[in-house]
């Protein structure tokens, strides 16, 4: 890993718990409906905690492998308007390599550098971070061996007459510096989220996800949803299948499916008191 990038990721390790610390402080709460105030839409920036694990399944040159990552995330909320957050993974990788490369260990460690929630409406939102993946994987097969820099922007809106909130992501990745002998990383990912409020403790995400390959070309497509609900007031459980429907980019799967948790470190999270719902 380079000196620079080396540093800067413990920086960011050092920095982070302390706006934990100062985000206890906040004031946000969950009291409206799911679909108005969602960790789901991209333009919230709830402090929180989420711990899930996705299998992934690959054919890749004529063999198939499956990529196993369990991710624990934090996302910290600084002020009404900035945000943080910090993903540490921990990969599996069962492909067969004649390098016979270790399989298992912590892969690439992502941080948004900073969220900065340009517009908020009563039913828009637009965002902007700048979001940067180190090269620390153990081996070669869990991670990509760039440093990687992603600026990202966002767009919400509601649809409150059908219970309804869709987003559109825009991000932009570039590796600026890594091991020389890997492949370069240059693509863009659009995404667009439709998330769907069936109950007050219950709502569905449709989010298909498009990539631009700059360094192979062509263009690929992952289908993803999720099923999320919040059995008490501060967490939310989901599960969310997806599934590859063409193209041939390296995060393009056969299939996928995750399960997690997040846990909300907010002042107030009351629901309103419903019997039904």
């Amino acid at each position: 890993m380079d000196v620079k990038m080396k540093n800067l990721l413990l920086l960011c390790f050092f920095m982070h718990p302390l706006c934990f610390i100062h985000a206890q402080t906040s004031s946000d709460s969950l009291k409206k409906e799911p679909v108005k105030i969602n960790a789901d839409d991209p333009s919230q920036f709830f402090t929180r905690v989420e711990v899930y694990n996705e299998l992934q399944h690959y054919k890749r040159n004529g063999s198939d492998f499956y990529l196993n990552q369990a991710i624990v995330r934090t996302v910290v909320k600084i002020g009404k308007k900035f945000t943080t957050r910090l993903d540490i993974p921990y990969v599996y990788n069962s492909v067969k390599t004649v390098a016979d490369y270790r399989s298992s260990g912590i892969g690439d460690i992502s941080f948004r550098l900073l969220g900065y929630k340009f517009l908020e409406k009563p039913k828009s939102a637009f965002t902007a971070s700048v979001e940067i993946s180190i090269n620390t994987a153990r081996s070669p097969v869990l991670g990509t061996g760039k440093n990687i820099i992603v600026p990202v922007v966002s767009y919400s809106v509601l649809i409150p007459k059908n219970k309804m909130l869709f987003a559109l992501v825009l991000q932009q990745a570039n590796a600026v510096s890594g091991d020389e002998t890997r492949p370069n990383v240059s693509f863009t990912k659009i995404q667009a989220i439709l998330i769907k409020s069936w109950t007050r403790r219950f709502w569905t995400v449709l989010a298909p996800e498009w990539y631009i390959d700059y360094v192979r070309g062509g263009l690929s497509m992952n289908l993803r949803s999720r099923a999320t609900y919040a059995p008490v007031q501060r967490m939310n459980i989901w599960i969310s299948p997806g599934a590859g429907m063409f193209g041939d980019f390296p995060g393009r799967y056969q299939w996928s499916m995750d399960i997690g948790a997040r846990y909300f470190f907010l002042r107030s999270m009351n629901f309103n008191k419903k019997k039904n719902g």
